[in-house]
Parts: C-alpha cells; sequence; structure tokens
C-alpha cells in the first residue's frame, strides 16, 4: 500500500501531450502575449517584440485562419515592443480577420497596448487591467557618489555633450528632452485607447494617469467589453467570422522549441523538482524564495533598461514571467550582504 499523503500526480506537459487540441474545422488563430513584455527575442516567460511579430506574421502566411484571439496575461515593459505586437496584430486586421482580445490575470500597461486592435475585449472579474501610462527611468548616482568624495568634471561643448551622465548626473536641458518624450508617448497611448474605445482622450485621460482597475470596474468604464474566459472569446472571433463555434478550432500562433531547448528545459524541470525535494512545504518555500528573486529581478531590470515603458509598477507577481537564473543568483548575493 501507498504511504500516508501519497497521491498520483501527473506534470501539466505530460497531460496536454496525451490530450491533444482539436484540429477538425476552421482555424481560428490564438496569439499569446504572456509576461514581461521586452525588446528582442526570448523564449517562454517573457513577450519579446521579434518573437511574436514573427509567430503572428508566419501564422498569417502559413495557415488558413478565419480570426484571431489574442491572449494577453501582461503587466507591460517596453514600448517599443508594444508597439511591435500591436503592429503585427494589426496585419491580421489588415487580411480581413476579426480580432478578440482574452484577458488573462493581469493585462495592464503595455498589456493594454496591445490589446488596442480589438474588435471586442474579453475579461474576467478579478482581471487586474488599465495602468495606461508610461515612464522612463535613468539611474544616476551624483549625490551618493559625492558623499564619498567622487565628483567629476570638465569642458562640454553643449548642454547635451556626455548626456546622459550617470555619475554627475542630467542636464536641465537633456531633462526636459526625456519628459517631453515621455509626455508624447503618453498621448500616444491616450490616442490608441481613444480611438479603439470608442472614447475622447480627454476621457481616456480621467481613466488613465496609470491607474490600475480590476475587470468589473474596467468594464463599468468602457475598457472591457464583456466577461468571459478563452473559450468565450474564441467563440466570438467564431461567430465575427461567420463561423459556426462548435466547428473550428483553436491554431496557437507560436514557435516551436527546437530540441536544445527542449533538453535544456527538462534538465530545468528535473533540477526544480529534485531542489524542492517534491513535498508541499518545499515548494512553499521554493515560492517564497522565487518572489524575491523575482522582485529583485524587476528592480534590477527597470534600473538597467534602455527603453521606455509601458509597464505596471502594482502588479509584480501577479502576470506570468520568465524564471531568471540571475535573478536567483542576485537574491544569493544580496542574502549573504545581510549575513543571512
Amino acid at each position: 500500500s501507498k504511504p500516508a499523503g501519497n497521491f498520483n500526480t501527473i506534470t501539466y506537459d505530460a497531460w496536454v501531450k496525451a490530450n491533444p487540441l482539436p484540429t477538425a474545422g476552421d482555424a481560428i488563430g490564438v496569439l499569446t502575449v504572456a509576461g514581461d513584455i521586452v525588446d528582442g527575442d526570448a523564449g517562454a516567460g517573457s513577450a519579446a517584440g521579434n518573437t511574436i511579430e514573427k509567430a503572428m506574421l508566419t501564422g498569417l502566411a502559413k495557415k488558413k485562419l478565419k480570426a484571431l484571439v489574442v491572449r494577453v496575461d501582461s503587466g507591460g515593459g517596453s514600448v517599443m515592443a508594444s508597439e511591435q505586437i500591436r503592429l503585427a496584430i494589426l496585419e491580421a486586421k489588415k487580411k480581413g480577420l476579426p480580432v478578440v482580445v482574452s484577458m488573462g490575470g493581469v493585462a495592464a500597461s503595455g498589456g493594454y497596448w496591445v490589446s488596442t486592435p480589438a474588435d471586442a475585449i474579453f475579461a474576467e472579474p478579478g482581471t487586474i487591467t488599465g495602468s495606461i501610462g508610461i515612464f522612463g527611468i535613468i539611474p544616476s548616482f551624483e549625490t551618493a557618489l559625492a558623499k564619498i568624495g567622487v565628483t567629476t568634471d570638465g569642458v562640454k561643448t553643449t548642454a547635451l555633450s556626455g548626456q546622459p551622465d550617470v555619475v554627475g548626473g542630467t542636464t536641465p536641458m537633456f531633462d526636459a528632452i526625456m519628459q517631453a518624450g515621455i509626455e508624447n508617448g503618453y498621448r500616444q497611448f491616450i490616442s490608441r485607447v481613444a480611438q479603439s474605445r470608442k472614447m475622447t482622450p480627454a476621457r481616456v485621460d480621467e481613466i488613465g494617469q496609470g491607474r490600475v482597475w480590476d475587470g468589473g470596474t474596467a468594464r463599468q468604464l468602457g475598457l472591457v467589453d464583456r466577461f468571459g474566459n478563452l473559450q468565450d472569446a474564441i467563440d466570438e472571433a467564431a461567430k465575427r467570422a461567420k463561423l459556426d463555434p462548435a466547428k473550428v478550432h483553436a491554431e496557437y500562433l507560436e514557435k516551436e522549441p527546437g530540441f536544445l531547448a527542449k533538453l535544456a528545459e527538462g534538465l530545468s524541470n528535473d533540477d526544480e523538482d529534485e531542489a524542492t525535494g517534491g513535498d508541499a512545504f518545499a515548494r512553499i518555500a521554493a515560492e517564497r524564495r522565487q518572489m524575491l528573486a523575482r522582485a529583485l529581478g524587476d528592480m534590477k531590470r527597470l534600473a538597467s533598461s534602455g527603453s521606455v515603458q509601458v509597464r505596471c509598477l502594482e502588479c509584480g507577481g501577479i502576470g506570468p514571467s520568465a524564471g531568471d537564473v540571475g535573478d536567483a543568483k542576485l537574491l544569493d548575493l544580496v542574502l549573504a550582504r545581510i549575513g543571512l
């Protein structure tokens, strides 16, 4: 007999492989935007501009899609990557495909930016959305360094020479230019939402300014059309394409990982299971550690990011995020420094 407390388990990946998705009927494309929205290419856990754009354009070129559902579960990130994803989604609309957005646990800031091309937006009552705002961060250390006697001096030809100077600080002219860029980006965000939701820019600004809303309030404000899950969004997309929802199937638009990526993922999963010991208490402790590591990692990425951000700062820990080995090492370093 089995020891008390044990039970049969199956991993999610194994269950998915044992229960393949249906392929009969017309195809409704499903594009997933989950995790931090970042520039360039990235694997699972991040919504990389290049990666999602390639998946979208490849799906449009090679698959006979009748409509598109965009599944958003992101608190945002890079404004450039968000705009890249938005433009890729607009390619589907140019081909005459209905576009429906399905919001997961969080679809805020950049997550809402990429949702603006939608003909209809579905969310759950508990979805965290909104956060219509934009910011940029350039860290500088002139005050901290001056306390230990480190300062800079020199001859400059213009007020913008050597800017941004993280050691000597930024100049008022540079600050004004950066602020103008941020305000222009916010106006663009407001304009996209106003056009999408058929509101005036003034009204969007009233409910914007970085404010975060739950799904119920967002529906009352007009940021969301209906309550529903992913399947509800797929059914709506089928109806808008004049198809029978019972005779369509979801075609997920994502790049199939190569052999090396699958091997690395398998080894990583094995290491994680071994590290946590497989029991509930060990997993709970590991989850708390991962939360701390992720918080430190988010701070590091914000400070080191060279791009303007459309990121929900109140949404940390809600949406999915790529596990970063560097985050865990950073946590170990911090704990060692404070003697823990």
